[in-house]
Parts: structure tokens; sequence; C-alpha cells
């Protein structure tokens, strides 16, 4: 026996680790990279789904419920019955905690009131089995898509963002020209079905706060050597080595934040809106306010990505008006002029002098040779 429990903690533990990764990529092909104070809760979403069905077939399935009891550690003086109780009973009350979870992704002033909260917390018994099918497939769509990356040895790159309401298509507009401008991409297409349809159902069924995180519809921009998924919460960037690199580039120093944040904290988001109603302000309006961002700055407390996001966004701003940051052409400094003339310079006098000197002593030198010739007698 304790040869079997030692094989069964082995293998638990290398599904762990696989399911662990496959279910990552699932999440992000699904939902992106999602705002930071909304990861934990989605975790509890994608780990809870697939609980709730290993605990349905155990319910179900007497025998694989039998082995589901073999794999735990359950002490030998827990009855097997009680387990199997406690089984029936976290199938049955799972979804509707994870629909109350789905409260948590949404604002506290966006959450329902009333028979709203119910309905939502109710639709948990819909939304979970949705979930849990949608992460399985698309892990194994997930898995499929490293394997090629892979072999055609292409990297993966994001770039955190979340789309302001309304703005998606802007997005995709300013996405598109500027990657093309930089040559990178030459169309864009539809996201693949196997990502939007899900989306759709999970939107459907998971009230406002799953709806807010998948993309009712995925636009990719595509280009010879890399392609860009843009998310309403996350740019995925997927292509060669020399592709990816220079499309986060173009994407930071081109790409504005009027159509998203590209900082996922309210507190960095009320910063960065701030920094964008700047790019369109005179030089007056930018110098009188910029002290003060500037010490918010200083006093924000966020992590290290998040400040080179908004300090990159304050540096632009110093660029002068009438530069063209897009073209990527440093905007040319004036020319101080010449000083007016105020009279001969210490350096000048010095100069002279030395001068002077070497002349002097050029002609000494030449006066003492000739005295010192021998004179002929008559």
């Amino acid at each position: 026996m304790a040869l079997i429990a030692s094989l069964f903690a082995l293998v638990g533990r290398f599904v762990g680790r696989v399911l662990t990764t496959t279910l990552g990529w699932a999440s992000v092909m699904l939902f992106g990279r999602i705002p930071q104070d909304r990861q934990i809760w989605l975790a509890v979403l994608t780990f809870g789904s697939l609980a709730w069905v290993a605990l349905a077939v155990g319910v179900l399935v007497p025998d694989a419920g039998s082995f589901l009891l073999a794999a735990l550690p359950i002490p030998d003086w827990v009855p097997q019955e009680l387990v199997r109780l406690a089984m029936l009973a976290g199938a049955i009350a799972l979804p509707a905690l994870i629909g109350g979870v789905t409260l948590l992704l949404q604002d506290p002033e966006d959450r329902p009131r009333g028979t709203a909260l119910l309905r939502q917390i109710a639709m948990g018994y819909a939304l979970v089995p949705t979930l849990a099918v949608t992460l399985v497939v698309l892990a194994l769509v997930g898995t499929l898509g490293k394997l090629d990356s892979l072999l055609h040895r292409r990297q993966d790159a994001h770039v955190p963002l979340v789309v302001r309401p309304g703005r998606y298509d802007s997005l995709v507009d300013t996405l598109e020209d500027t990657l093309r401008g930089g040559g990178l991409v030459t169309a864009r297409s539809a996201g693949p079905s196997v990502l939007t349809t899900p989306a759709k159902a999970l939107a459907k069924v998971g009230g406002g706060g799953i709806g807010r995180l998948v993309p009712d519809r995925l636009v990719v921009l595509v280009g010879p050597d890399v392609k860009v998924s843009v998310y309403p919460a996350d740019l995925a960037i997927t292509g060669s080595k020399d592709a990816v690199p220079k499309a986060r580039a173009l994407i930071a120093r081109d790409v504005p934040s009027r159509d998203a944040w590209f900082t996922t904290t309210k507190e960095a988001q009320q910063l960065e809106d701030k920094l964008a109603a700047l790019e369109t302000a005179d030089a007056a309006a930018r110098a009188a306010s910029l002290p003060a961002l500037d010490s918010r700055l200083l006093d924000l407390e966020v992590d290290q990505e998040t400040f080179e996001v908004l300090y990159r966004r304050r540096l632009q701003l110093a660029v002068p008006p009438e530069a063209d940051v897009r073209s990527g052409a440093e905007p040319e400094r004036p020319r101080p002029d010449p000083p007016p003339g105020r009279g001969l310079s210490l350096g000048s006098v010095v100069g002279i002098a030395l001068a002077a000197l070497s002349a002097l002593d050029i002609i000494l030198t030449a006066v003492l040779r000739r005295d010192r010739r021998p004179r002929r007698d008559p």
C-alpha cells in the first residue's frame, strides 16, 4: 500500500504540473493577460470549474469515485460514506460559489443588486460546466500551438493593456497602422472560431464579470513573421525572434493611451488618464501639470513594470509638440545664436601674449647668432 500511495503521489504531482501549465495556456488563449487585481479570482474560477467536474464524475460514476478516494490522502478513521456525501454536497454547492466569485471580477459600483445578484449567482450552474469544457478544449489547442511554435522556433510575448469601453475598433486601427508602418503586418483577420465561440458562450452565461474579460470578437493582425491577437485585456504576439521585439517596441513607442490603458491597476490607470490628457495639451498646460504628476508618480505604489510604462508616457510628453514621434526621427534642436561680441576674452589675451613671446624669441635667437659670427680683419 505504501508503494501504491507513493506512486499515486508521484503521478499526481506530474499530472498537477501538466494541468497547471496547459490550463495556463488555455486561460491566456481565452482571456488574455487579465488585470492583476482579478487574476486570483480568475484562477479560482478555472480550478473551481475543474474541481466541480471531478466531484460530479465521482458522484455519478461510482468506480471513478472509488479511484478518486484511493488517490486522496484520507485518514482511515473517516468513513467513505461520509466522504461521498461531502463530494455530493460539493458538487451541488460549488457552482453557486463560482457564481458568487464572478461578482468579484466586476468593480463594486458595477455589481448587480437584489434579484439580479441572485440571478448571477445561479448562473454559476451554467457557467461551471461551460468553462470546464472550454478549458479542456483550449488546453489541447494550446498544447498543439506550443509544439508548433517550438518546431518553427517562434517566440511568444504579451503586452498588458485594458481596452477602454467602446474603443476596441479604434485600438485595432491604431495598432494596424503602427505595425504596417514598421513593415510587420500586412492584413487583419477574424480570430479562430475555436476561441471566439467559447468566449461568446461564456459571456452569455457568465454575466458582466466574465463578459468584460472575454472577447465578443477577436481581431488578429497578420504579417509574414508575426501575428498579433488583440484581446480586451492583452496583446498576444507570436512570431520570429526578430519580429516580436520590434513589434513590442513599436507598440510601446507609437500607440498612445487614448484607446487603452497600458496599466492594470485603478490607481495607475488614473495617472495614465492624466498623462493621456496632456498628449493633446499645449506647452503651457503641460508645464503647469507635469510637476504634480511627477510627484504623484514617485509616490505611486506599483510594480516595476507599471512604473516603467508610466514613466515612459511621462518622458514622451517632454518631446516638443512639433516633433513627429511616430516617425522615429529625433527632433532637430534649435542652434543657439552666437553671443554678441564683448571684447577679447582671457583665453584670447593669453593666446596673443604667447604668440608675441614666441615671435620675440625667434628674433632674439637670430640676432644672437649673427653677433656670434667671427669678424674678419680688414
